[in-house]
């Protein structure tokens, strides 16, 4: 596995409220930019869910790149899950393999969120 480490910034982010009964639930797009390892910008659909106190916060996406990984160019689809309960929070992001493509075909492996908009990306070239 190769490791790529970066930073990002939310340049945007558009919220929009979905009924919802046993909490609240929004349809939500990020616009991010991307420095160091991973360079360009990415777009994330998802939905977040906020249960009635004390229950889980539960949030699904899709993300979108278009940049360069580690000098690589292309583009390539990540999916996202977490969920927050009891103080505890558990997250999943994992490369959707076949996305990728130009120099990224190929490309899979997962990735993670640090503080601070920190992102780590471990990933290989398969067939």
């Amino acid at each position: 596995m190769q490791r790529a480490n970066s930073s990002f910034v939310i340049d945007k982010k558009d919220a929009a409220p979905v009924e919802w009964t046993g909490g609240h639930m929004g349809h939500n797009s990020f616009y991010k930019t991307f420095t160091g390892d991973v360079i360009g910008t990415s777009v994330v659909k998802a939905i977040m869910l906020m249960t009635e106190a004390p229950g889980p916060a539960v949030y699904v996406g899709i993300e979108r790149f278009d940049c360069a990984v580690n000098g690589q160019k292309g583009t390539f689809l990540m999916t996202h899950s977490a969920v927050m309960a009891n103080g505890a929070q558990q997250g999943l992001w994992t490369i959707v393999e076949g996305s990728g493509t130009d120099e990224l075909k190929g490309i899979r492996g997962r990735g993670d969120i640090l503080p601070k908009h920190d992102f780590v990306l471990e990933y290989e070239f398969g067939e």
